[in-house]
């Protein structure tokens, strides 16, 4: 019976915990949910707070952006008030100071437009009108904007110009600040403009094929690409003036014809030394084992003819300047007239190896003094010129002197490689004369004959 109510007790003791963290829980949820409803009240309040701040300060800066425009027109008015208050306590010379100032600054802006209508291709009358009235005429101001306005939108036009075969030809013009471009829709064929002698033609071999396309594309739609040049046609001038290979020789003068003639001298002579000694057969320093390998293998049986046979067979097998040498070898005893036969013929077919190499040595050394010797008669040429022209005209003098310098630029251009090429081959005739000359020397110790 005791048991029993202990565990009736423990009943109710749970039951007690059970209901107390129920009611726990709950009232922490009706204490969270109100916390919430709290924190959104609260936001919806500073929203519409903030919303009228941002409607007061916009109405606040309007009112004070007004005040501060009223505020510089009254700082103009008390000026322009001020000005009128200071000049009427001006005396007569401040005042025929500041007229002068302004005749001054208005003769200046005269010049000014005088300067531009000029540069501009306007009329006489424009610019005898503007010259002779003191007041500017606003017609002449107009037609001034006009023409600035027109610049800077450009628009296209049909012009006259000098086509690639010299005749006048109708294609489309468009002036883009200082720069003017052609375009032919019929030929396809398009560039920058030049005038030469009041004459206009299109610059050859400026604009390739994709950047006509590029033109073609801004004359059909306004819009693309377009190359110009920035230095406003000197650089096409640069490129009409650059000379050919003939014409850069032929403005040596008479000078750089001998000078071309050593060149061409010296390159011939070259290519012919270079195809001989290509062409040379090599020295065989094995041949020398061989004959001595025969000399000393036979027997007492063997008789010497089979000896001289088989040194025949090498002999034939050789050829060119070893061949020479080895049959007087061969057909000689020792002898010091054997050596004097092989020195002989060594120093015979050295002077073969090596004639006309001189000729590449002499062209090397003779073409620059050529050039100095050009270029001393064209500075000559050129100060005579100078003496009865004088010296205003700097491009005349410069081009004087650059033309004398031609016949020296000629003379190094066939020095320079005359003397490397003469180098080479005078050390490949070296190489090949050292070789025979040691192979003589090694088979002129042999007994064969």
């Amino acid at each position: 019976m005791t048991m029993f109510k202990n565990y009736t007790f423990i009943l109710h003791v749970i039951g007690v915990l059970c209901y107390f963290f129920s009611s726990s829980s709950v009232a922490n949820e009706q204490l969270a949910q109100s916390i919430i409803e709290k924190i959104s009240k609260s936001k919806s309040e500073l929203q519409l707070v903030e919303s009228k701040i941002f409607q007061e300060s916009s109405i606040l800066s309007k009112r004070l952006d007004n005040q501060q425009k009223n505020i510089i027109k009254l700082r103009n008015e008390a000026g322009a008030v001020q000005r009128v208050a200071d000049e009427q306590l001006l005396s007569v010379k401040q005042l025929e100071a500041r007229l002068k100032q302004w005749s001054t600054q208005s003769n200046y802006q005269k010049q000014l437009l005088t300067s531009y209508i000029e540069s501009n291709a306007f009329s006489a009358n424009e610019i005898k009108h503007l010259e002779e009235q003191d007041v500017i005429d606003i017609s002449v101001l107009q037609l001034i904007t006009q023409k600035l306005s027109s610049k800077l939108d450009p628009s296209w036009k049909v012009d006259e110009i000098i086509g690639s075969k010299s005749l006048i030809e109708q294609v489309n013009l468009i002036d883009i600040g200082p720069v003017q471009l052609a375009f032919n829709e019929s030929t396809y064929i398009g560039g920058p403009v030049i005038n030469e002698n009041n004459e206009k033609r299109i610059v050859n071999g400026i604009y390739n094929q994709q950047e006509v396309s590029e033109l073609n594309q801004i004359y059909s739609t306004g819009v693309g690409y377009i190359k110009i040049d920035p230095t406003l046609g000197n650089a096409y001038k640069l490129l009409d003036k650059d000379p050919g290979l003939f014409e850069h020789i032929e403005k040596g003068g008479l000078w750089a014809i001998p000078i071309i003639f050593f060149g061409l001298l010296s390159l011939i002579v070259s290519l012919l030394k270079a195809i001989q000694l290509v062409r040379l057969p090599k020295v065989d320093m094995g041949i020398l084992n061989k004959l001595k390998l025969i000399l000393a293998s036979g027997s007492d049986q063997e008789s010497e003819p089979s000896k001289r046979e088989k040194i025949r067979v090498i002999s034939n097998e050789t050829v060119g300047a070893q061949n020479k040498l080895l049959n007087i070898v061969i057909n000689n005893p020792i002898s010091q007239e054997r050596d004097d036969l092989l020195v002989a013929y060594l120093m015979e077919y050295k002077h073969k190896i090596d004639r006309y190499l001189g000729v590449i040595t002499t062209s090397a050394a003779i073409a620059p003094l050529l050039g100095l010797l050009g270029t001393v008669s064209g500075m000559i040429s050129t100060f005579m010129m100078m003496t009865i022209f004088g010296t205003g005209d700097a491009a005349t003098v410069s081009g004087g002197i650059s033309e004398a310098l031609i016949t020296t630029e000629l003379g190094l251009i066939v020095a320079i490689p005359s003397l490397i090429i003469s180098a080479l081959l005078s050390r490949m005739t070296k190489n090949y004369n050292l070789k025979l000359e040691t192979h003589a020397i090694k088979i002129s110790k042999l007994n064969i004959a």
